[in-house]
């Protein structure tokens, strides 16, 4: 499975060049209503972990194997409008859920939706709150989460021969992701697409191998490749107390030469991997949104 497709970190991501299917209003001819459902997934590489791959294609270039514990992401403001910015339904509160618990994890449903297209579809990733409910996952984590304001948490191991590195990583960032977009019937379609006495289901991805990227944005030039690192990573544990800690990679300076900030503000590695966390969210597999960094 080969994710390497990043968002553009800018605040706003240039429409993809693919011929986009509108969702007017009505669509379906039919008139009528469905259902709007959201689930949660984190793919094989959350749930299974993300090996070695020399070739740089479907796992760590540099000979790392990474296996999650925890991978916890929290939503918000789940909505669905049409091409007038008409709301459909929005969600209320939050929800969190851990992907690192195997399978498909329901999130919502919206029912009596008209039938007819929902171009803006919309979701954000927040801190948890005292209010937000726990989908799948240790309530200990969504406590930890509350605790200290974080909307992503990740927790895992590295290793690589004898080498092995633990980690546990809090982000507190806030993301918008909107105009969701994925591929249907070979091209790209704007949103949804609600029909009579449908269940329309969308699924939220959240891709782990984004957190390893060495590049934020993808390179203008096709033969220079995005590939997955963490031998830099691993040189940022200080104290060699075999726990990689947010607060080490903060303090290492990342090597240019292998690692392209791409014009944002990452001198670091702590750094860089505060702008790859927001890139984690996806829509329906590989499609993509236009992401907003709130903070």
């Amino acid at each position: 499975m080969t994710h390497f497709k990043l968002f553009d970190l800018s605040l706003v991501l240039p429409l993809l060049a693919f011929t986009l299917t509108g969702c007017g209003d009505d669509p379906v001819g039919a008139g009528g209503t469905g259902t709007a459902a959201f689930t949660s997934w984190g793919e094989e590489y959350i749930e299974e972990g993300i090996g070695p791959d020399p070739e740089g294609e479907v796992g760590f270039h540099d000979g790392w194997s990474v296996q999650y514990d925890k991978f916890l992401f929290t939503y918000h403001d789940i909505q669905v409008a049409d091409q007038d910015g008409k709301v459909g339904a929005k969600q209320t509160g939050s929800l969190v859920v851990d992907n690192a618990v195997p399978g498909v994890k329901a999130l919502l449903s919206f029912t009596e939706l008209p039938a007819k297209g929902w171009s803006q579809v919309s979701y954000a990733v927040r801190p948890a709150t005292a209010s937000s409910v726990l989908i799948a996952g240790d309530p200990a984590d969504l406590a930890l989460m509350v605790e200290r304001g974080l909307s992503v948490y990740v927790k895992g191991t590295a290793t690589q021969g004898e080498r092995r590195l633990t980690f546990a990583w809090g982000f507190g960032s806030s993301t918008e992701y909107r105009d969701c977009k994925s591929e249907v019937g070979g091209r790209t379609q704007l949103g949804i697409v609600i029909k009579p006495n449908v269940t329309d289901v969308s699924e939220l991805t959240t891709h782990g191998d984004h957190l390893f990227y060495d590049r934020l944005r993808v390179s203008p030039n096709p033969s220079v490749p995005t590939r997955l690192r963490f031998e830099e990573r691993a040189a940022a544990d200080a104290n060699g107390d075999g726990e990689l800690t947010l607060e080490e990679l903060d303090a290492a300076p990342i090597d240019v030469t292998k690692y392209d900030p791409s014009g944002l503000p990452a001198t670091t590695y702590g750094g860089f991997m505060r702008q790859l966390v927001r890139s984690v969210g996806h829509f329906r597999g590989e499609g993509e949104c236009t992401l907003h960094a709130v903070d």
